[in-house]
């Protein structure tokens, strides 16, 4: 009989110990009876930091757009930022729905709370929200020591380049991400924040919206030292070397970056911030050639 009671409590003991609690970034208490292995992921960033968190063979259904990491893209879709299938949702049985706080629709997740799923709330704005994010994933997935390793990894990768580009001159910047309409990027964009590592000022940072739209006079009036844009913007970049006047055209700072993961919030953001720094380097050195030469 001891032994049997002895049996007992360690089994309880064991039951108890096995659920996970993890606040999500609306700031709720999520409490699983057991370390989430059925997964859905209802945005790219999300899915990208799930996997940064060692929990990717766990993900069962993600969403349209989802390039990273490559091995993402063979899980099966089953929404996107605007309609999810509930249908399909439900049909995986997941512990828990992974949503994009701001990106997702609020009617659309209202809807998977009505039906009893789990729900998750995620939101990175900033670079610094990026390794916390894949602490919490972690420890809903039960694989808190591949997340604590990765999460350290992507931290030391922006200090290192914030320590390389500390104390440089800083420069002004246009980040182009459409011609039309022409929209940049405000402060509530986390390209924003990847500028301000580099050692770069966006011109449009008193906007608050993400990705605004701005006329070309604006543009104009604020004679950025660099104008920039990522590989799908290239060709239109050209038209502002009309403009001979403006400080990036006469130090040819007209620039395209191949940094297609520069707007992902999550840990694959890394190589396209690497990219931005260098390329603002490089705009920086030609400024101080050109003041130089007679």
């Amino acid at each position: 009989m001891i032994r049997l009671l002895a049996c007992l409590g360690l089994l309880v003991a064991t039951s108890a110990t096995a659920s996970v609690t993890v606040v999500d970034d609306a700031g709720r208490s999520v409490t699983l009876p057991a370390p989430a292995h059925r997964i859905v992921s209802l945005a790219p960033n999300v899915t990208d930091a799930l996997f940064a968190a060692g929990a990717g063979a766990y993900v069962v259904g993600t969403s349209r757009f989802t390039e990273y990491p490559a091995e993402a893209k063979k899980v099966p879709v089953v929404g996107d930022a605007t309609m999810i299938d509930l249908e399909r949702i439900v049909g995986l049985k997941p512990d828990i729905v992974v949503v994009w706080k701001s990106g997702n629709a609020a009617a659309q997740v209202d809807k998977l709370v009505q039906l009893g799923l789990p729900v998750f709330y995620a939101e990175t704005t900033r670079l610094a929200d990026v390794a916390p994010a894949v602490r919490r994933f972690g420890k809903l997935a039960g694989t808190g020591d591949v997340a604590e390793r990765n999460a350290r990894s992507f931290e030391a990768g922006l200090e290192h380049l914030r320590s390389t580009y500390a104390g440089k001159r800083r420069l002004t910047v246009f980040y182009q991400i459409w011609d039309r309409p022409l929209m940049t990027i405000g402060r509530a964009q986390i390209i924003d924040d990847a500028l301000d590592l580099c050692g770069g000022d966006n011109v449009f940072a008193d906007l608050v919206q993400a990705s605004p739209a701005v006329s070309r006079e604006a543009v104009l009036a604020r004679d950025p030292d660099v104008i920039v844009g990522g590989g799908e913007t290239g060709e239109s970049l050209d038209g502002w070397k009309q403009a001979s006047f403006l400080s990036a055209v006469k130090h040819g700072n007209v620039l395209t970056i191949d940094a297609p993961t520069l707007a992902l919030p999550s840990p694959s953001i890394l190589p396209g911030v690497t990219a931005l720094c260098r390329a603002l380097d490089e705009a920086r050195q030609r400024m101080t050639r050109w003041r130089a030469s007679p």
